[in-house]
């Protein structure tokens, strides 16, 4: 952003999977950014990790580990003001949707505005021509709904 002289506010992170969990960690550690967009990620880390260990029927997360999520974790960070927008199939077979809901209500609690969670019937982890118009949507106006859909 300083080599090209570009504001954090003009900024708006998009990200897909381990892409939107990528965009929704930055995001909570910048909160001058201008928006997020999370598709079928996770802002919940420590949650979305529980989920995969059952899932895997793995151990629960060792200390150390939970420690280190924790400090990344966006529940564990102040709420910005910019816009965030969340998407996910509600048939999500590789990242749990559980996370990406926890994160809503989590911006929810701290009385965000400017919040959207759309979920997609019978959408696996993939990216669909409806999520892209809603995306692109979303970029063009930004909406300002705080409902989960």
């Amino acid at each position: 952003m300083k080599a090209l002289k570009i504001s954090k506010e003009h900024v708006i992170l998009v990200g897909s999977s381990m892409g939107g969990c990528m965009a929704n960690g930055i995001f909570a550690r910048e909160p001058n950014l201008g928006g997020m967009a999370n598709i079928n990620g996770s802002g919940s880390f420590v949650l979305s990790e529980q989920l995969f260990r059952k899932r895997d029927h793995r151990e629960v997360i060792p200390d150390d580990l939970r420690t280190r999520l924790m400090k990344y974790d966006p529940v564990e960070s102040p709420a910005g003001p910019s816009p965030v927008l969340l998407m996910h199939g509600d048939s999500d077979e590789v990242m749990p949707i559980e996370g990406q809901r926890d994160y809503f209500h989590y911006l929810k609690q701290k009385r965000r505005r400017h919040v959207d969670f759309i979920v997609y019937e019978g959408v696996n982890h993939q990216m669909t021509e409806e999520m892209i118009r809603d995306l692109v949507g979303w970029l063009n106006g930004k909406s300002e709904r705080s409902v989960e859909r």
